[in-house]
């Protein structure tokens, strides 16, 4: 084929992309780069449409040849994206950072942000970028939501709670801000007003491991304990193998007199983790509760195994034995 075949090509594929036939467009889009693998502009879309089907490895491919041809922002842009969602973060942001010596636009901020938030542990430099994806288009509510799950890591709940306010604006069924708006205000204490953002999430969503678990917080703040059982044992039904919430299970059901079903939930705990110290002495606490000094003696001594240090469990052993 001739280089015109291969624009042909390329441009059959662009009228397809306006037809909304994506997959026909990706076929030509491949023709192309097959005739003139020096056809940027085919590489480039071939990339875009193959990674939207999050075929990331072959649009990492197409951006890489666009990028042999020409240092471009849609290039290192899309081969920022493409390592980003293949969870290599690291070559995603050096991406990122040569396309932004090009230009910039919201989305790049965007990434940025996210790569600061779940690699580089850089707070305050998410929420720098958020905020920049923000200023270029105030309507990214993707951005605004995740700018308040940045203020919730650095405990500045009141700003965070603001920021996933301004998401629902923007559309007031974002699933993402509802549950954020539910989960701030259960660590802000304000437990009535978080049931009410918590039932919304769990009516689209009734096996969201999170949203149980904060109803169940929350219901139990209220010392509504039994109710909140009940959450955290749907919860564990999606996810089983949380060991601190088994211990937590446990620890609650003991404290409403459930020392039978605190057994089995602090025994799943330790099945789990066998050095998790908490549930050992949760564990012991309910056995003494029962009268079973034999049972609780020899947990405690399994604490010491694992902290030799613990002064409170050496008294308790020492008393034990006393009697």
């Amino acid at each position: 084929m001739t280089n015109n075949q291969a624009k042909k090509l390329y441009q059959t594929g662009i009228e397809l992309m306006g037809y909304g036939k994506s997959q026909e467009a990706i076929n030509y889009f491949r023709e192309a780069v097959e005739a003139n693998p020096s056809c940027m502009e085919a590489n480039l879309e071939l990339g875009y449409l193959v990674g939207a089907t999050e075929n990331y490895e072959e649009a990492l491919k197409a951006f890489d040849n666009a990028l042999k041809i020409q240092k471009t922002f849609p290039g290192l842009f899309g081969k920022g994206i493409c390592h980003f969602f293949m969870e290599e973060y690291g070559k995603s942001l050096d991406a990122f950072m040569d396309a932004q010596e090009i230009g910039e636009n919201e989305d790049l901020w965007y990434y940025l942000g996210s790569l600061h938030l779940i690699y580089t542990d850089n707070i305050e430099g998410a929420i720098n970028c958020f905020d920049m994806a923000i200023s270029i288009n105030e309507k990214f509510i993707e951005a605004w939501n995740d700018c308040g799950v940045a203020y919730s890591i650095l405990e500045n709940d009141e700003t965070a709670l603001v920021h996933f306010k301004d998401a629902l604006d923007i559309d007031p069924e974002f699933k993402p801000a509802i549950y954020n708006m539910g989960a701030t205000l259960v660590d802000m204490e304000r437990y009535e007003e978080s049931l009410k953002y918590l039932d919304r999430t769990l009516e689209s969503e009734p096996d969201n491991f999170k949203a149980l678990f904060y109803k169940g917080n929350a219901l139990y703040s209220m010392e509504k304990e039994e109710e909140a059982v009940e959450y955290f044992k749907k919860a564990l039904k999606v996810d089983k193998d949380q060991e601190e919430l088994w211990n937590y299970l446990g620890y609650i059901q003991s404290s409403i007199g459930q020392n039978h079903e605190a057994i089995e939930s602090l025994n799943q705990a330790i099945k789990l983790n066998n050095d998790f110290e908490e549930a050992y002495i949760n564990l012991g606490n309910v056995y003494l509760a029962l009268g079973k000094d034999d049972l609780a003696l020899d947990r405690f001594k399994r604490v010491l195994e694992i902290y030799p240090d613990n002064e409170e469990i050496l008294r308790e052993i020492e008393d034990l034995k006393g009697n």
